[in-house]
């Protein structure tokens, strides 16, 4: 006992005992976020939400300016998910599938990017904590309204990878977590640790990378009016706009990503010349949220890890091209 409080005490010199100030907070998080994709960690993660609670073994390396990060679980259904920057190799017992699971582990953040969201979230140094057997450093990102889930998260403080990340609704109360229960650094991972077995499907995903805000784009801006984003909640700005494969495998989608900086939201519309059977209204799994209707002949999911009510709102702020109705479902109706 007398070692650990002499340790903890070490840290706290180093960082001092005063509230640290808001560029100090910032700077530790941008830190955490270059920590978190530039390092080389393996180790066991926790994963929980209100309805599962996974065990996974996780390893991460950067090479050659390459990030590669694999999630395998241990218990459970047998799965494993390989991640290189956007793309996904995932693999659900015998059978390769895009399935869902925790994301990458922290958002990239810049300086920049934490000054405009400042105007969403505040931010609060919670001091020393301890997660598997290390000293970690815990910062709280509160949402300052009702649009978008908190992070609360605790950075190694020798490596500032984090070793516990919770996401949080405005009350406080967690919504999914992810947390190391023991984690190595090694200078060096083989490339046989992201080999999976050949022919695992491989998608592009949005994941958990923050994105900044300002760089809004509209490179479809020359190609015949489909569905239009009208409403959006505030802060949030379109930052993408391509075609990427639809959420239920079957086609192709028109992709618009729509972000804070933090929180990210993915709508995607599928043409469709008759109704047919689709996904409609809303549906949770742990912090993943999505909203399901039809615009003209489009059929639109809007999904995201945010809460309900944001993808509700940016579902409903849809226009259908040349007047055509939007269709809400009908419990939905107000």
């Amino acid at each position: 006992m007398k070692r650990r409080a002499a340790l903890f005490g070490a840290v706290a010199v180093v960082l001092g005992s005063a509230p640290a100030a808001a560029d100090d907070i910032t700077a530790w998080l941008v830190q955490v976020s270059d920590a978190a994709r530039q390092s080389n960690y393996q180790g066991v993660v926790v994963y929980r939400d209100a309805q599962r609670m996974e065990v996974m073994r996780l390893v991460h390396r950067q090479q050659d300016g390459r990030v590669q990060e694999r999630l395998t679980s241990l218990t459970g259904q047998s799965r494993d998910i390989l991640r290189e920057g956007d793309s996904v190799s995932s693999l659900v017992g015998d059978e390769p599938v895009h399935s869902s699971g925790p994301q990458i582990l922290f958002p990239m953040l810049s300086q920049d990017l934490l000054t405009q969201a400042a105007t969403h979230y505040e931010y609060r140094d919670l001091g020393l904590a301890r997660v598997a057997g290390r000293s970690c450093r815990g910062v709280m990102m509160s949402p300052r309204d009702e649009f978008r889930y908190g992070y609360e998260i605790c950075g190694d403080v020798v490596k500032a990878v984090p070793l516990r990340v919770t996401l949080l609704d405005r009350r406080g109360r967690t919504v999914e977590q992810l947390v190391f229960t023991e984690i190595a650094f090694p200078e060096r991972i083989d490339d046989v640790a992201f080999a999976l077995t050949l022919g695992a499907t491989r998608v592009a995903v949005g994941g958990a990378t923050a994105v900044n805000p300002a760089a809004e784009v509209n490179p479809a801006a020359d190609a015949p009016e489909t569905w239009r984003l009208v409403t959006l909640p505030p802060g949030f700005r379109i930052v993408r706009r391509t075609l990427a494969p639809s959420p239920d495998g079957q086609g192709m989608a028109e992709h618009v990503l729509v972000s804070d900086g933090l929180s990210a939201v993915s709508v995607f519309g599928v043409r469709q010349a008759t109704p047919g059977k689709a996904f409609s209204g809303l549906s949770s799994i742990g912090g993943m949220n999505a909203y399901g209707l039809r615009v003209g002949v489009f059929h639109i999911t809007v999904i995201g890890e945010v809460p309900l009510g944001t993808v509700r709102m940016i579902g409903d702020g849809l226009a259908a091209p040349s007047g055509e109705d939007l269709a809400r479902p009908a419990e939905l109706t107000d």
